[in-house]
């Protein structure tokens, strides 16, 4: 089971297996937080070719980002990272909203899991609304 939230991570409740600064490269003007993200995720859907040569843009102007996505404007994700050469299409229906997806995904690299595993994978994501 993977369970992604926001903020710190919490030591006292157990393992923690991945802690990284996720940074919305649309809506972020901020050099220094770009330059410094450890994954860098577009907040707008995009035709599968844009998606593609945004990635790259992103991985050349970015080099200490360890993983890019995108949502494409059809559904699904495109993502960049890890062992994968090129970019990996994702089909998982996880709406461009629901950026902690990118977090998990992240996660799956740190854990030594190829981007192309997650197609193979077929994992569920489920969503639940943070408790105040």
């Amino acid at each position: 089971m993977l369970l992604a939230r926001t903020g710190r991570a919490d030591t006292r409740r157990g393992r923690v297996l991945d802690e990284h600064l996720t940074v919305d490269a649309d809506a972020c003007a901020d050099a220094r937080r770009l330059d410094c993200a450890d994954v860098l995720c577009g907040s707008r859907p995009r035709p599968a070719a844009e998606a593609v040569r945004w990635l790259a843009e992103v991985g050349c102007a970015r080099p200490a980002c360890g993983l890019a996505a995108v949502p494409l404007a059809g559904g699904g994700w495109m993502a960049r990272g890890g062992t994968d050469p090129g970019v990996v299409a994702l089909p998982c229906q996880v709406p461009p909203q629901h950026w902690l997806f990118v977090s998990c995904l992240h996660a799956w690299l740190v854990a030594g899991l190829p981007l192309s595993a997650v197609v193979e994978a077929h994992p569920r994501f489920t969503y639940r609304p943070a408790l105040p």
